[in-house]
């Protein structure tokens, strides 16, 4: 298989792990009673968190309305998106440099492809049972993949350019 078929299974994987993810209802990725056996008693960590409240898709996002375990899945969750979208915007990136170095396919294509695609999983998750989407969601994906965009161009740019290059296969 060459290298650019290579590169482009590697999107497609990525993105179907994403899609597959957004398939399952909440219920099946709760994890707040893996975190509720562990910080059971941390009444300590939990006083220290109770100055932090908010809203987030209209809901107030608190140790005192969704307990510590909540409250810790809420990030977890969040950070998931945006660690998630980070490689597939680096993906992306990688993939259309492969065809042209232009500007707007080394930046503008990419940040526009992550942003559709994080709203088409978050459209996704509305047809999914226990999920709700949400255009905060859509920001912090797009986020994290504009954030694997720079990382991308920061690795080219670096001293290691060579190396990434090779890694990606570009001449």
């Amino acid at each position: 298989m060459n290298q650019k078929r290579i590169l482009f299974a590697s999107l497609l994987l990525w993105a179907s792990c994403i899609f597959y993810f957004s398939s399952q209802p909440y219920e099946k990725q709760n994890l707040q009673p893996f975190l509720g056996k562990y910080l059971e008693g941390h009444t300590s960590l939990e006083n220290m968190l109770t100055w932090v409240v908010f809203s987030y898709g209209g809901h107030e996002v608190s140790v005192q309305s969704q307990g510590l375990a909540g409250f810790l899945e809420f990030f977890i969750r969040k950070a998931a998106h945006l660690s998630i979208f980070f490689v597939f915007g680096f993906l992306v990136v990688a993939a259309l440099r492969y065809f042209s170095k232009r500007c707007v396919f080394s930046f503008s294509v990419p940040v526009m492809c992550v942003f559709f695609y994080a709203c088409l999983d978050e459209i996704h998750q509305h047809f999914t049972g226990g999920r709700t989407p949400l255009w905060q969601d859509v920001i912090i994906d797009t986020i994290g993949g504009l954030l694997g965009i720079l990382f991308f161009h920061g690795l080219l740019r670096s001293k290691k350019i060579s190396t990434v290059k090779h890694w990606f296969w570009f001449k």
